[in-house]
Order: structure tokens, then sequence, then C-alpha cells
């Protein structure tokens, strides 16, 4: 049965972890790197999320699935608004 628990995302300056970010799976919570471009962290977002929803799925289809599906979003104009 699937986890049907909310996923907490986090902002958090990774730099120390040399990462935009980390997901952890059975937690279902994500940190991201709020220093990113609007579209990276879109991306960053999407793939972070894949690994949560997908944690089976190589490095390499994560990634790609990412970028695709941020291409897309970013196409139909969909960006972050800073608060």
């Amino acid at each position: 049965m699937p986890n049907t628990s909310k996923i907490k995302v986090i902002d958090k300056k990774l730099g120390r972890q040399k990462a935009v970010g980390q997901a952890y799976s059975d937690a279902r919570v994500i940190e991201i790197d709020p220093r990113q471009t609007s579209k990276n962290y879109l991306d960053t977002l999407i793939h972070e999320l894949l690994h949560v929803y997908n944690p089976e799925w190589s490095e390499t289809k994560i990634s790609k699935t990412a970028t695709e599906i941020t291409q897309i979003i970013w196409q139909k104009n969909y960006r972050r608004i800073k608060r």
C-alpha cells in the first residue's frame, strides 16, 4: 500500500553536503538549497520528489525525467515567487 503521508520540503543551505537537494524517502523529507535560480530550484524539487516516489529508479532515470518535467513546466511559464 502506498505511503500517503505528506512530504515535508525544507529549504536548507547544503553547501557542506556538496548538494543542491537531498531526499529521505522513508521519512518523506526533502531538503533543498534555496540559493539556486528559480529554474534550478524547480528541477531540484522535482528531482527529489521523484526519489521519494520512485526510490528504485536509477539516478540517470531520475535526472532525465526531472529535467523533462522541468522543461515542460517552465515552458508553460510557471515561476517561483520568493517570499
